[in-house]
């Protein structure tokens, strides 16, 4: 049975806008939120999470929205191959849920034009609520730093830590090969996996999806015989199984699973498939990541200190200890997977300090003064001196005008229509902030969706992680 040793690179087609049939979202908007395995809320450089206040499930209107419409459009391109009964089970009525569309999805699959549409579409639905709700004002998402931790971890304490994470960590062995018959197996098991994912985006309900009978529509030899769903990755999916590691023998299934680096979308992309982490890994890593987010928040308030100085490095080793001392309590974490976490969530936190902090505030001031124009708007909230930390940024646009906040500022306003209260516009502008500039991913933003996505196609069982 011959079967692809390598993973081959496709042209991709030109996606078309029109002709789309109407369905419907199982859920609202496309940021990716919304998961089977929870994001903390405190991680606020990788995402987020989607602005609070929206309904879950989609009330349509007797015209199917532009952005409903462009996403079936782009999906009706995803054609199911025809099963070994002779039927063809493309033509579901329905949508498939945001979690699952940016799930199972490339990152730019909801591009620019799809987002300006579900802007638009949000928009719509806030001014035809028929009953407004009491909202608080939107709050600086760091206000308030917390203090530094009292305890005092020693050094004979923190070596004991270290030691505690490098016990009983078994070394994975890269070495031994499987042979052509079993790496065979293990490609037409992965194209059902992508067969089951495709019929996710098709609408089909993952509760109705059955592997025995998905193995017996589509077997072994008709997948050969077609070349069934080798390398659709491609095309619409945001990951695959590499083919290398599918030689390992001793990887899992969910070890051979890697996410495409769509755009330099992960800052360390084959670092973190050297990783070898199985989804117990995973799921403690999220934990520790999201422990340390919240008890390293002292650290912010010395996060654009100096490095070369004896105050930074003070507080860098306070934190260090402290981060080691987290993950030595997850039994699957180890030392340098607690130090990956330490320096992305630092490097992380600066970043947003530095050029995502209020720049949601910023935008909006910007957006109430629109009539103005954008540079007289600009002007008025520069002078306003009402985000002091970003006067410098503002200046540098107000004086030679390529520091790209107008253009952050079309992108992240385009579809917001006028009428909609200014703490929902808020809401809606931070949403679009982190698709526009989050800063490349983390391992913890690579793990989530990795677990995601093993979870929805059925190569690891459901389970969230535990609160931290």
């Amino acid at each position: 049975m011959a079967m692809p040793q390598k993973r081959r690179r496709r042209r991709r087609r030109p996606l078309q806008e029109g002709g789309a049939p109407r369905r419907r979202l199982g859920e609202d908007g496309a940021s990716v939120s919304g998961s089977l395995v929870d994001s903390d809320s405190n991680s606020r450089v990788d995402g987020g999470s989607p602005p609070p206040g929206f309904p879950d499930e989609l009330v349509m209107s007797s015209t199917v929205s532009r952005y409903h419409e462009i996403i079936a459009s782009r999906l009706a391109q995803l054609q199911l191959p025809v099963g070994d009964d002779g039927s063809d089970l493309a033509g579901f009525s329905d949508l498939p849920s945001r979690e699952i569309l940016e799930v199972l999805t490339r990152k730019s699959f909801p591009d620019d034009y799809s987002r300006a549409a579900l802007l638009e579409y949000q928009c719509q639905k806030i001014l035809n609520e028929t009953q407004g709700r009491d909202r608080d004002s939107v709050k600086s998402d760091s206000a308030v730093v917390d203090t530094e931790p009292g305890d005092v971890i020693t050094e004979v304490e923190h070596m004991r830590d270290c030691e505690l994470l490098g016990a009983d960590k078994d070394e994975i062995d890269t070495y031994t090969k499987l042979d052509q018959e079993q790496a065979n197996k293990l490609h037409l098991k992965y194209a059902l996996y992508r067969i089951k994912a495709c019929l996710l985006l098709k609408g089909k309900p993952v509760d109705e999806l059955d592997d025995v009978a998905l193995e017996r529509k589509y077997p072994p030899e008709l997948i050969v015989k077609n070349n069934y769903f080798f390398h659709y990755e491609d095309d619409f999916f945001g990951w695959y199984f590499d083919s290398e590691l599918c030689y390992k023998a001793s990887l899992s299934d969910y070890q051979r699973l890697v996410l495409l680096n769509d755009g330099d979308e992960y800052s360390s992309w084959r670092r973190y498939q050297t990783f070898y982490s199985t989804p117990e890994a995973d799921r403690d890593y999220l934990n520790y990541w999201e422990t340390i987010v919240k008890e390293l928040k002292w650290l912010e308030q010395y996060l654009l200190t100096n490095e070369s100085s004896i105050e930074w490095a003070h507080k860098h080793s306070k934190a260090m200890f402290q981060a080691i001392r987290i993950a030595s309590k997850f039994p699957c974490m180890t030392l340098k997977l607690a130090a990956v976490g330490l320096h992305e969530y630092i490097w992380n936190a600066r970043i947003h300090l530095m050029f995502v902090k209020d720049l949601d505030g910023i935008l909006c001031q910007i957006w109430r003064r629109l009539n103005a124009g954008i540079r007289d708007a600009l002007k008025q909230v520069y002078e306003a001196n009402l985000f002091p930390a970003h006067d410098r940024s503002m200046m540098y646009e107000l004086e030679y005008g390529d520091s790209k906040m107008e253009l952050v500022f079309v992108k992240c306003t385009t579809g917001l229509s006028d009428g909609v209260p200014e703490d929902r516009a808020r809401e809606l502008i931070k949403q679009e902030i982190h698709w526009t500039r989050e800063s490349s991913g983390t391992y913890e933003r690579y793990a989530r969706k990795k677990l995601k996505i093993a979870e929805l196609i059925g190569l690891i069982p459901k389970d969230k992680i535990a609160a931290a």
